[in-house]
């Protein structure tokens, strides 16, 4: 098998594996049909991911590398951060309901995801010129990530109530970040 044959039966996995987890979550998905998603060898799986967990943790890396790649982060720019990633996670259900099962059945934090938080706070500590402390910059970007989150990790019985329109729901993402920053950025 060439190496282009390798990546892209790879690729193939990792794609039926995010549809499987995203449908499934961990403990529901079965190997058995992630290999005949991708049309691979069950094999294969365990070549190139070693075990589920691996497997699991290399859909999370790849919805986490997706997003961060996706969505750029501007510590200058807290509120049009946060509607992008608003707007990412509107377009791209399925990394909802990935994060959703992970949060549910395996909360374990990934090298990625914990070296990507760190880059930003980072940034949000250079920024504030040693006026707070990182643990106020982690704080702060709780805060916005939460609100670009709310709208589509509330319950469906409250969204239900509220505005039905996504432009109005990022304008009150953007208002509510602006609020939340206004003086602290400062």
């Amino acid at each position: 098998m060439s190496t282009r044959d390798a990546e892209e039966t790879k690729e193939r996995i990792l794609l039926a594996a995010v549809e499987e987890f995203a449908e499934f979550g961990y403990f529901g998905a079965r190997v058995d049909r992630i290999a005949r998603g991708a049309e691979a060898n069950k094999s294969l799986i365990y070549v190139y991911f070693g075990n589920k967990d691996q497997l699991f943790d290399a859909v999370i890396d790849a919805a986490i590398g997706d997003l961060h790649e996706s969505v750029p982060f501007d510590p200058e720019d807290l509120p049009n951060y946060g509607a992008r990633l608003f707007d990412f996670l509107v377009a791209h259900p399925v990394e909802i309901r990935i994060d959703a099962w992970r949060r549910l059945e395996r909360p374990a934090n990934t090298a990625l995801e914990g070296e990507i938080f760190a880059e930003k706070i980072a940034a949000l500590d250079k920024m504030s010129a040693g006026n707070r402390t990182t643990h106020d910059s982690a704080d702060l970007l709780v805060a916005v990530i939460a609100l670009a989150w709310s709208w589509v990790s509330v319950p469906r019985s409250l969204g239900e109530l509220a505005t039905q329109d996504n432009d109005r729901r990022r304008e009150r993402v953007i208002e509510s970040i602006e609020a939340l920053c206004a003086g602290v950025l400062d």
